[in-house]
């Protein structure tokens, strides 16, 4: 058993090495140079029950250091019960380049919302983030500065939680990091396996190209990941990072265990729809690492000496990929947390797989089956 957990582990070392070469590699790219003559961008934000966040939002739009008559805001109302749709209109008055569209009764769903707002969206580039996000007054700037080069075909942008006093917050915060981390390093080595809708864009006739939602609106979450795979598929090195820190897009920690769930089961419950061989490998392969870590772990404790060095440096690579991220991220090292995630880790994607598959879950109010 010493032996397998070592191989597995050792093997895990090599993928860290690989994420730290791909982050790098993605970090010192050169950067497309902002011009004054931009293309024009279409935001989408679907919405349902964001009464208390969207004011915000639309505000950081209005402030957006942007051509005014480059860009336009689209609000996709999916069937909010709250007042949500009252505090869109008394924003829009006063904003011009923002316009609610409301999807009609036979249609629900974020990817319908999404769907809708792309089919009456004006301009060519899509750009998408969610209606509890905050963004910068540069962020379109950044994504459009992708987009001179006709060979961008989606770009992938960094997500980031705000900071958070609670420890419960900070275990959000470093987990997060380590999110947002992997998926820059896998597109830096030429394959990547997640993306987060909260900071993606799109051209509008890749998204038709490639057949856009069509094919997993069922499924409850994935908008963002279904859809880089499609456009991978076709076009392989036509994904992009923005790799701008003002471009990064912060969003909420979870307030309760019960929303964490429920959020992370979401998240999990489209992994047995992923068709990718790699990022599926990647996921199985990192939960037996992590099994093989704390498997490492105690037999050190019964027969101390056997196998310390993977240990310590499975530990140490960890904590340089995820203070580099954090630093880009202009998030702190939080290493009580971090050393917890050591413990916790394990146990907790296997869990949440498992639940995953076995529970329903809620979301904005909906019920939806388990995975």
């Amino acid at each position: 058993m010493t032996t397998a957990f070592a191989v597995i582990l050792t093997l895990y070392l090599v993928l860290l090495l690989g994420l730290l070469f791909g982050w790098v590699r993605i970090r010192r790219q050169t950067m497309p140079i902002r011009t004054n003559d931009p293309p024009s961008i279409s935001i989408i934000v679907a919405v349902r029950n964001e009464a208390t966040t969207i004011g915000s939002l639309l505000g950081e739009f209005a402030s957006m250091a942007f051509p005014k008559d480059r860009f336009e805001v689209i609000l996709v109302d999916d069937h909010s019960t709250d007042l949500t749709v009252e505090v869109i209109r008394a924003a829009i008055n006063s904003f011009p380049q923002a316009r609610l569209v409301q999807l009609p009764g036979d249609k629900s769903g974020k990817k319908a919302a999404l769907r809708a707002g792309i089919d009456s969206a004006r301009f060519d580039l899509i750009a998408t983030t969610d209606a509890d996000c905050t963004v910068s007054k540069n962020w379109l700037t950044c994504v459009a500065s992708y987009f001179q080069s006709k060979e961008s075909k989606l770009v992938v942008g960094p997500v980031k939680f705000h900071e958070d006093e609670s420890f419960f917050g900070r275990l959000q915060v470093m987990e997060f990091v380590s999110v947002a981390g992997t998926t820059a390093a896998t597109i830096g080595l030429g394959h990547p396996v997640m993306c987060n809708g909260a900071n993606l864009a799109f051209r509008k006739e890749t998204f038709y190209e490639v057949g856009g939602y069509d094919d997993n609106l069922a499924i409850a979450s994935g908008d963002d990941e279904f859809l880089l795979r499609k456009v991978f598929r076709r076009y392989p090195h036509g994904i992009r990072y923005l790799n701008y820190y003002e471009a990064v897009v912060t969003t909420k920690v979870q307030p309760t265990l019960h929303d964490f769930m429920h959020q992370r089961l979401r998240w999990a419950g489209k992994w047995k729809y992923n068709q990718d061989g790699v990022a599926r490998t990647m996921a199985v392969f990192v939960l037996l690492a992590q099994v093989s870590f704390l498997g490492l772990i105690v037999l050190n404790a019964i027969h101390p000496g056997l196998t310390p060095g993977l240990i310590i440096l499975k530990i140490f690579l960890e904590g340089v990929f995820i203070a580099w991220v954090a630093r880009f991220l202009e998030r702190r090292f939080y290493w009580p947390a971090f050393v917890v995630l050591q413990l916790a880790y394990p146990f907790y994607i296997f869990l949440v797989g498992m639940l995953s598959l076995l529970l329903p879950h809620r979301w904005k109010g909906r019920n939806y089956a388990q995975g």
